[in-house]
């Protein structure tokens, strides 16, 4: 039997900051990831920009919104990839990021923090209260282990802890309503200048490309972004995944739509190969280790965040983060649907959207916190959810007396 002061399950961008949070407050932690590497979306699935880091009001200069570990993330990221600012597309700030710095950076930051234990390769397999906190199980290469700790934070993306305790305490929306994933692929050595109007280009030539049956429909939802590193090219795929039978919740239902990320990418990469000079010399595109999954099941916690809150810019008197990124819908693969806020400021985040009264000792961040469908497009990015891990780490330090 483990003992720990917070165990924190889910490594990526949420649950790397609640760890963090908790070891630098000298409280024994350990971190549980299923992959084998830190980072979720941002690295074991490509999404290569950091969303949500930045104020909303694009007609200042740029400002970090949420301080702490958000900001120096990102400050990082700037420093290792030599970006001097974001990137303004539209009406939103973006930093741009690169996987394999993200999961360098998150490897030397835990390894500096002794108080921190991480796990890679586990998988959450049961969760039990006990008299002062909560014991959780795992399996690691076959072999269960038994852990317990005073707090809990639950950062896995699909609300694990929620569905081993009952339905009152999660939630998830519509299989047709889901936001759809997206399968993000690496092209290594593109050549030319990739601005806006090549994007455009590339996009009518696929269009073309499916309307002659050269390319599969999948391909309507590429879309092509530079890299830090010229000259690669990140290729993301928007799927429709099955539709209304998409249950990201479902192993084979992933599985499925991974293998059509991988089909569609490598079609596109055998058109491009003949149909642009840009992509003459690019080898095989590189595959992620799974498809970035934009919604599952969430919390029901004191406070559900609605999109309304959102636009209105509410404030909350026990607030512990701020949201400024717009609500991005992605119910189909067909591109997004912005609702942005009222007033070109921040939202709150509300404490109580981070933990449920009936669960004492348990919190809850990242993709899972408690909000609505239509305020979730706007929560799940990664600068968002590094902000509320980082908070949930905060409340799970207070619970555990540290």
């Amino acid at each position: 039997m483990q003992h720990w002061d917070v165990i924190v399950a889910g490594g990526g961008s949420a649950g790397f900051a609640a760890a963090l949070t908790c070891a630098r407050a000298g409280a024994r932690t350990l971190l549980l990831e299923r992959q084998t590497m830190l980072g979720g979306m941002g690295v074991n699935a490509w999404v290569h920009t950091f969303c949500g880091l930045f104020h909303p009001d694009v007609s200042r200069p740029w400002a970090w919104l949420n301080p702490g570990i958000p900001q120096q993330v990102g400050e990082a990221m700037m420093e290792r990839t030599r970006q001097t600012q974001p990137d303004l597309m539209g009406r939103v700030y973006v930093l741009r990021q690169h996987p394999s710095v993200f999961a360098t950076l998150t490897d030397e930051w835990c390894a500096h923090e002794p108080t921190l234990t991480r796990l890679s390769g586990v998988e959450w397999s049961g969760l039990s209260r006990i008299e002062d906190g909560w014991q959780i199980e795992y399996l690691s290469r076959g072999n269960r282990q038994v852990a317990q700790a005073r707090s809990l934070v639950d950062t896995t993306g699909d609300a694990t802890g929620a569905r081993w305790l009952g339905t009152a305490y999660w939630a998830q929306a519509a299989a047709e309503q889901l936001y759809r994933p997206a399968y993000v692929c690496l092209l290594p050595q593109v050549s030319g200048m990739h601005d806006e109007s090549w994007r455009l280009q590339l996009g009518a030539m696929l269009v073309r490309a499916v309307r002659e049956e050269k390319l599969p429909t999948s391909a309507l939802g590429a879309q092509f972004r530079d890299s830090t590193h010229a000259p690669e090219v990140f290729m993301t795929i928007d799927l429709e995944a099955g539709g209304g039978g998409w249950d990201p919740l479902d192993a084979s239902c992933r599985a499925q739509a991974e293998a059509d990320g991988r089909r569609t990418g490598m079609a596109i990469w055998q058109h491009l190969r003949t149909a642009h000079g840009d992509f003459q010399n690019c080898p095989p595109p590189v595959f992620p280790a799974q498809a970035g999954i934009r919604e599952s099941a969430r919390y029901v916690g004191d406070v559900v965040l609605t999109g309304d809150m959102l636009a209105a810019c509410t404030r909350h008197e026990h607030e512990v983060a701020l949201a400024g990124w717009p609500m991005e819908k992605r119910e189909t693969a067909r591109g997004p649907k912005f609702r942005f806020f009222d007033r070109p400021e921040p939202a709150g985040i509300p404490a109580g959207s981070l933990r449920q009264s009936a669960l004492p000792g348990l919190f809850f961040a990242g993709r899972c916190l408690s909000a609505d469908h239509e305020a979730l497009a706007s929560l799940r990015v990664m600068g968002t959810c590094m902000a509320t891990g980082q908070a949930a780490g905060q409340m799970a330090l207070a619970h555990a007396g540290r």
